[in-house]
């Protein structure tokens, strides 16, 4: 086991959806330390995928709000949170947008690991029968992968979250729509009920556990790595800088120590160049 600062330290992790559970045994193998979730914390207060609770902060303050959670009411000194963002593009295609963050309040340090990317889950869908939303759900993985379902009717609108079974959502369906009600089916984003989302998760935990081994070379301080990209790749035909990235940017978060990995290959294709293919 590598030798960390963190050997025996119990962090927090501010989630009610088992998120610690993605964070033990990377934290526990690479660092010696325990990663447990605070009882009682409420994080949906910061918002809800449901849309029940509107998010009113950036997804990096939110993150951080809820770290700092879990630092208040669990006693730990070191806390994770993450924050997830999901958009459609082309009416098809789910962008995912995750961020880690750890706060270590006694050496004042605060990392933040992210993902950005496709992930195998659909947009949002109307339903009008019980059939065609079982098929929709099925089809992106359900029961293992959760959906929500959203009814909007007169007396406003109804979110259900734990419809367990092929059976249990058909008839939910089914009744709503008899009523009236229009109904969109929604993949359920929460982690417990996401095995795309919450081995996102668990990678990103990955990450910033091998960070939190690496001590900064000036300070020694634990955390030292990727904080920037800088981007400038010359174009292999002409020698100009384009918009891919040169070189990763490494740093620490308690001093002024940093260093650039440069990025492979270390030419762009002349079809990234403005000038070559304007």
């Amino acid at each position: 086991m590598t030798a960390s600062p963190y050997r025996g330290e119990v962090i927090a992790f501010a989630t009610m959806h088992g998120k610690e559970r993605l964070a033990r045994d990377a934290f526990r193998d690479v660092l010696g330390a325990r990663v447990v979730a605070p009882a009682g914390l409420d994080t949906d207060a910061f918002g809800s995928f449901s849309g029940e609770v509107p998010r009113t902060r950036s997804p990096l303050d939110t993150a951080r709000a809820k770290a700092r959670l879990a630092l208040d009411t669990s006693g730990a000194t070191a806390a994770l949170a993450s924050e997830g963002s999901f958009r459609s593009d082309f009416g098809w295609l789910t962008r995912h947008q995750e961020l880690l963050v750890f706060v270590d309040d006694v050496r004042r340090i605060e990392l933040v690991e992210a993902f950005a990317g496709p992930i195998e889950l659909p947009p949002a869908r109307d339903v009008t029968t019980g059939e065609r939303a079982v098929a929709f759900a099925e089809a992106m993985g359900f029961p293992r992968q959760g959906v929500m379902v959203h009814a909007d009717r007169a007396q406003g609108t109804e979110v259900a979250k734990e419809l367990r079974t092929p059976n249990a959502l058909a008839a939910h369906v089914d009744r709503l729509a008899r009523a009236g009600a229009s109904l969109t089916i929604t993949p359920d984003y929460r982690a417990h009920r996401s095995s795309a989302r919450s081995e996102v998760i668990r990678r990103l935990c990955l990450r910033m556990a091998e960070r939190l081994a690496a001590p900064c070379p000036a300070c020694a301080t634990p955390g030292y790595g990727r904080t920037d990209v800088r981007r400038g790749l010359p174009c292999g035909d002409c020698g100009e800088p384009t918009s891919l990235p040169l070189a990763d940017v490494h740093g620490c978060a308690a001093c002024d120590a940093s260093h650039l990995v440069p990025r492979t290959p270390s030419r762009a294709e002349p079809r990234w160049c403005d000038r070559c293919n304007p």
